[in-house]
């Protein structure tokens, strides 16, 4: 009996422990500073309408260097990219180069902006990085991907003592180069929108003041 009772006692302590605790909180609840706001969800969405009928592009001073600091950020980062990603691209049939660019290219460059962040501080070498090595990773894997998809047919007509470069500069890449011309100018331009966001991260782009104006409810 004095082990069935022991056992009993057992399986209470639990449900004493979670009853001590929900009386414990029902009596914080009694002095807590509570206090309900009710929200207009549809007078936000009309300022944010009449917002967007009424831009005011004076709002700022800082706005025209805003702009000059997203287009920079969005061509040095290309920039880099792209060149990066070129290198890599001529490598690009090795498993480790493959697992490398999947890795660097599945980081969004706002998550890339917050680790470089703690590194470099919050200075322009951290948003060119944080674009140019998600980028270097996605130019690896098209350009290489252009490059395999090209004519092969010139490449095999040069004499066989012709070297790997000459080949290459002179066969396969000016088939594949308005290919690749082509996607540098579209990742420029989703470098332009990336260098924007950057600035939700602190860096002064474009994203920064306009951050700043919704979070004080200036929506134009």
């Amino acid at each position: 009996m004095k082990a069935g009772g022991a056992g009993t006692s057992a399986r209470l302590s639990p449900v004493r422990a979670s009853l001590g605790f929900v009386a414990v909180a029902l009596v914080c609840v009694v002095f807590a500073d509570l206090q309900i706001s009710a929200v207009d969800p549809w007078a936000d969405l009309a300022r944010f309408g009449w917002g967007l009928l009424t831009p005011d592009f004076l709002h700022s001073q800082h706005l025209l260097s805003g702009v000059l600091y997203t287009v920079a950020f969005g061509i040095l980062g290309t920039v880099l990219g792209s060149m990066a990603g070129f290198s890599l691209a001529l490598i690009f049939r090795f498993r480790l180069i493959r697992v490398f660019c999947a890795f660097i290219r599945a980081i969004h460059e706002i998550f890339w902006a917050l680790i470089f962040l703690q590194v470099f501080g919050l200075t322009p070498l951290t948003g060119l990085l944080a674009i140019a090595v998600p980028y270097a990773g996605i130019f690896a894997k098209v350009y290489s991907e252009i490059l395999e998809e090209s004519d092969h047919a010139p490449a095999r007509a040069l004499s066989s003592g012709a070297g790997a470069v000459s080949i290459f500069m002179f066969a396969r890449l000016p088939d594949a180069w308005a290919t690749m011309k082509s996607y540098t100018y579209y990742r420029f331009e989703c470098g332009l929108r990336s260098s924007a966001v950057l600035g939700f991260v602190g860096l002064p782009t474009v994203g920064f003041y306009l951050e700043s104006a919704f979070s004080q409810g200036y929506y134009s």
